[in-house]
């Protein structure tokens, strides 16, 4: 329902009331079995009933919310927004459903001012403020309640927890803070839009991780639950350019730049000394890959620090402060043997200063956030035919290559790179002397690699380890698409009783300059988890795709 009116010649009222709900129903079935006589029959009835299963489930959410919004604006120059939201959601549980979302905005057109009214380069200008507040109810549905689940034991099927409940889940809310300018110079054909922006988010939604002790796979209440833990903000700022270069009667460019800054830390957590631990497990190790802690970025990559290779004897050792011989720290339970640690092998930065190589010796390795992004179309038109490129790029962040830590292994026997191949080549100093003595023995090309030597064991963990070696520069240029078309002329179109005709082709994807060695430095986040940013396993590149078009018009 909307209300809108003008009082005096300059006084306009806008005013909109709303309300909308929506529910959403899933179900699904499905059944499998296996020991078919043929693969040309795949009914499940030709199978196996015995190694028959099924399983299936349901989901239902809904949500509700009331709206409204009231404009004002005096002579066109002064200009007021009011917006209040009210929204209830089925997943959070009585007493925490609803959620109050205000928002305000303000904009003042200063060349509607009689002091530039007149101003002949100023074709407007105008500044703009706003504040507002979001929210957010993505979890999982029932997360605030607890659900049973299947347990197979001796005596049949029974029902344990499947889950924690969090009666007190509630909704994610994000407040921000906006300033603005726009401005239009020479009969606009200088266009420049600005943006200042801060975000601060409360009651964060994430999963929780629980103790190792309560199980996993099912084993009662073993899927993280939901909570609302700490905040986190965002600051930046939104730049665009747009302009008309050259305007002729038969050929036209113009332009467009848009480039952007954005920074997050970490305001608050459970605790000043919480953290949020992200893992990836492609075999029976579990890999952490991510940290987030307070004060920080969030999803950090984390890990250890290689600071050289043992590359002859002397590696091994270093003077202290006291000018007394010390050990370089090694994993703990390794020694200077060839079944331990060996020349060839890595040498891991001892962060707490123990003398030990272990878990305690990670940190922060990588940051996947860029420091800025950016965009560059231009467009050019000459009679009939149009021609389109656009440009992106991004700077200053970092991807974490966990590809390579296996295919970059020559242990492997398949599947690895070239580059594999020029690993640390290991060989003695003497040849009377024994070659299975550290000290007889060197790495002869220790300027040519920086891979580690090629070991029957890997107890020094050269290639199981998340290191900053693993982690590129994934600042790429990218020339994003290119168009061109031609419109054939209207009188010629008439004759054949058509209104339009175009054709077009286009081609997405065209080339990336990057020094990532992975497939794709737009990496994206891993399980489209953001706390997982930047993090590469194999994932699949942007594709080039060359489309040819016709569009018509009769």
């Amino acid at each position: 329902m909307t209300y809108n009116n003008t009082f005096a010649g300059k006084h306009n009222v806008n005013v909109m009331l709303g309300q909308e709900m929506s529910k959403s129903y899933w179900e699904n079935q499905v059944g499998a079995t296996s020991g078919f006589l043929t693969n040309s029959t795949p009914d499940l009835s030709a199978g196996d009933i015995s190694k028959s299963t099924s399983t299936g489930s349901r989901n239902i959410n809904s949500i509700a919310s009331f709206f409204g919004r009231a404009f004002y604006s005096f002579d066109e120059r002064y200009l007021l927004t009011a917006t209040i939201r009210r929204d209830g959601s089925s997943k959070f549980a009585k007493g925490h459903k609803w959620g109050w979302f205000p928002a305000v905005a303000l904009a003042w057109r200063v060349s509607q001012e009689s002091f530039l009214r007149d101003v002949e380069p100023i074709n407007s200008l105008k500044l703009r403020a706003g504040w507002g507040k979001t929210g957010n109810q993505n979890v999982t549905d029932y997360a605030y309640m607890a659900l049973l689940a299947n347990k197979t034991t001796p005596w049949g099927v029974g029902v344990l927890t499947g889950n924690t409940a969090n009666p007190d889940l509630t909704w994610e809310t994000t407040s921000s803070y906006n300033i603005g300018l726009d401005l239009g110079l020479l009969q606009n054909r200088i266009e420049f839009i600005a943006d200042v922006y801060y975000k601060k988010t409360d009651n964060l939604l994430l999963q929780l991780p629980l103790p190792s002790f309560l199980g996993s796979g099912g084993q009662g209440a073993a899927n993280n639950p939901w909570g609302n833990v700490g905040s986190i903000e965002n600051k930046g700022i939104e730049l665009t350019l747009n302009t008309t270069n050259i305007v002729t009667r038969d050929f036209q460019w113009t332009s467009n730049l848009v480039f952007s800054l954005n920074r997050n830390k970490v305001k608050e957590l459970d605790t000043a000394n919480s953290s949020i631990e992200k893992s990836y497990q492609p075999s029976s190790t579990n890999y952490i890959v991510t940290k987030t802690v307070v004060g920080e970025p969030i999803g950090q990559f984390w890990g250890y620090k290689v600071i050289g290779r043992f590359d002859k004897p002397e590696d091994f050792y270093y003077h202290d402060a006291a000018g007394n011989l010390q050990q370089v720290a090694i994993p703990s339970g390794n020694t200077i043997a060839q079944s331990s640690t060996w020349i060839g092998d890595y040498i891991y930065e001892d962060i707490n200063g123990d003398g030990v190589i272990d878990s305690s010796d990670c940190t922060f390795i990588g940051n996947p956030e860029p420091k800025f992004t950016w965009g560059f179309g231009n467009t050019f038109t000459w009679k009939g035919f149009d021609l389109n490129i656009f440009f992106s790029g991004s700077y200053g962040n970092d991807a974490l290559n966990l590809t390579r830590m296996r295919i970059e292994d020559p242990r492997q026997n398949s599947n690895i790179l070239r580059s594999s191949l020029n690993y640390a080549k290991v060989d003695v100093i003497d040849p009377s002397l024994p070659a299975d003595d550290y000290r007889n023995l060197h790495v002869t090309n220790p300027g040519a690699t920086t891979m580690p030597a090629l070991q029957r064991t890997d107890a020094n963990a050269n290639y199981t380890r998340v290191s900053d070696l693993l982690v590129e520069d994934a600042s790429y240029i990218r020339l994003q698409n290119i168009s061109v078309g031609y419109t054939f002329p209207r009188n010629w179109m008439r004759k054949i009783y058509l209104q339009n005709l175009r054709v077009y082709f286009s081609a997405q994807n065209v080339h990336t300059w990057t020094k990532y060695k992975g497939l794709d430095p737009e990496v994206g986040a891993m399980y489209g988890d953001a706390l997982m940013t930047g993090v590469d396993y194999g994932r699949y590149p942007s594709p080039r795709i060359y489309t040819f078009g016709l569009n018509v018009s009769f």
